[in-house]
C-alpha cells in the first residue's frame, strides 16, 4: 500500500518530484536570478504545481518562507553559500527536536593536523579545515583528522562523514586526501563525497568528481564517479545500486523520500533519536514520500502517522514502535 506525506490527493508523482526538486534547489544556497523565475514560471504555470509546492511547505514547516523574489541580500548569501537556516546553524541554534550544528574551525600550521571532532545523538558538526576542505559529521559520529607533510587523513571511527575537499594551496605540493575507515580508504580526486562506517563495511556516495577505493586487504582498487556509491569491506569493493537524488540532503537536515519503504525511513531516522525506535513487519513495506525533517523527529513521525494507516506506540520515550492503526 503506497502513500505520499500530505500527497495523498491531488499532484501526481512527477509533479511531488518537481517540487521536492525546487524546495532543494531554492534552499541550497546556490540558486541564481533565473533559478528563482524559472521556479515562479513553473509553480505558476499549472494548479496542480502550486498545491504541490503549497503542501511541501506545510511537510517542511520550519523553513523560513521563501520570498518573493530574490533581494540583494538574499543573492549575495546565496553567492557565499550562506542562508539563514545555515547562518543560524553556524551560531549553534537549536533547531525543532534539538539538533544542533556547530561550525568548528580547525586552526593548525597547514602541514601538521592532529584533532578529534564527534557528535552526540542528533548532532551534527561542521569543521572548516585550514587547507580549504569541508566537513560535515552526521548524527553520534567519531572522527580524528590527521594532517603531515605528504598526506591528509581523516580517520572514521563512528558514524558518517561529508567532505567537500579543498585545493590545499598553503603547502608548496598539494597532499592526497583520504577518509580511511578501518575497511580500507577512500582516497579524494578532486570531489564531494560520503563516507558511513557499518559494522560489515562502509559505503561510499560520490555527489562531484571522483573517489579511489582501496580495501584494506587488497591492492586492486575501484575508482567512483560522480552520482555512483558502492560498499567496501577490507576484501573488496561491492556494488550498492545507483545513488539517489538528494542522498546529501541529511547534511542540512533533511530526509528526501521517494516512494521509500516504512522500514527504510525509520532506520534513516533512528540515528537522530535517543533509544529504540522501529516498525512492526506488517507496516514496514508501506511506501511514503516527501521531504521531512532530521532536526524535529517527534514532528516527523506525527507527519507519519497522519499520513500512513500506522500509530506510533510509546511505551517510554527512549521505546517508540510504529504499528498498524486499527479500523476506525
Amino acid at each position: 500500500m503506497g502513500a505520499k506525506a500530505e500527497f495523498s490527493a491531488g499532484p501526481d508523482d512527477t509533479v511531488v518530484d518537481q517540487a521536492i526538486h525546487w524546495l532543494m534547489r531554492l534552499q541550497s544556497g546556490q540558486a541564481s536570478p533565473s533559478d528563482w523565475q524559472a521556479f515562479r514560471d513553473w509553480r505558476e504555470a499549472r494548479a496542480d504545481h502550486a498545491v504541490a509546492w503549497e503542501r511541501l511547505q506545510g511537510i517542511q514547516a520550519r523553513f523560513t518562507e521563501l520570498p518573493a523574489q530574490p533581494t540583494r541580500t538574499v543573492l549575495e548569501n546565496a553567492r557565499k553559500d550562506v542562508t539563514r537556516r545555515r547562518a543560524m546553524r553556524t551560531l549553534g541554534v537549536v533547531l525543532g527536536g534539538g539538533v544542533v550544528l556547530w561550525l568548528v574551525r580547525a586552526q593548525a600550521p597547514a602541514d601538521s593536523l592532529l584533532a578529534s571532532y564527534g557528535t552526540g545523538v542528533g548532532e551534527q558538526l561542521r569543521v572548516a579545515l585550514d587547507d580549504g576542505s569541508m566537513l560535515v559529521l552526521g548524527s553520534s559520529t567519531r572522527a580524528d583528522v590527521r594532517f603531515d607533510a605528504n598526506e591528509r587523513r581523516i580517520l572514521l571511527r563512528q558514524g558518517r562523514v561529508m567532505a567537500t575537499t579543498g585545493a590545499d594551496a598553503d603547502v608548496a605540493q598539494s597532499r592526497p586526501f583520504f577518509i580511511e575507515t578501518g575497511h580500507g580508504r577512500v582516497r579524494a580526486l578532486g570531489t564531494r563525497f560520503c563516507v558511513s562506517l557499518g559494522a560489515d563495511g562502509s559505503e561510499v556516495q560520490v555527489f562531484e568528481d571522483a573517489v579511489r577505493i582501496r580495501p584494506a586487504a587488497g591492492t586492486a582498487t575501484r575508482t567512483l564517479e560522480a552520482g555512483q556509491r558502492a560498499w567496501f569491506d577490507a576484501q573488496g569493493v561491492h556494488d550498492a545500486g545507483p545513488l539517489e537524488a538528494d542522498a546529501d540532503a541529511w547534511a542540512d537536515g533533511l530526509l528526501v523520500a521517494r516512494e521509500m519503504k516504512l522500514s527504510d525511513l525509520v532506520a534513516e531516522l533512528a540515528p537522530y533519536r535517543r533509544g529504540r525506535l522501529a516498525c512492526d513487519a506488517d507496516v514496514a513495506e508501506l511506501r511514503i514520500s516527501g521531504v521531512f525533517s532530521l532536526t524535529d523527529t517527534d514532528r516527523t513521525l506525527s507527519l507519519v502517522e497522519k499520513t500512513l494507516p500506522v500509530r506510533v506506540a510509546t511505551a517510554t520515550r527512549y521505546w517508540v514502535t510504529l504499528k498498524a492503526r486499527a479500523p476506525r
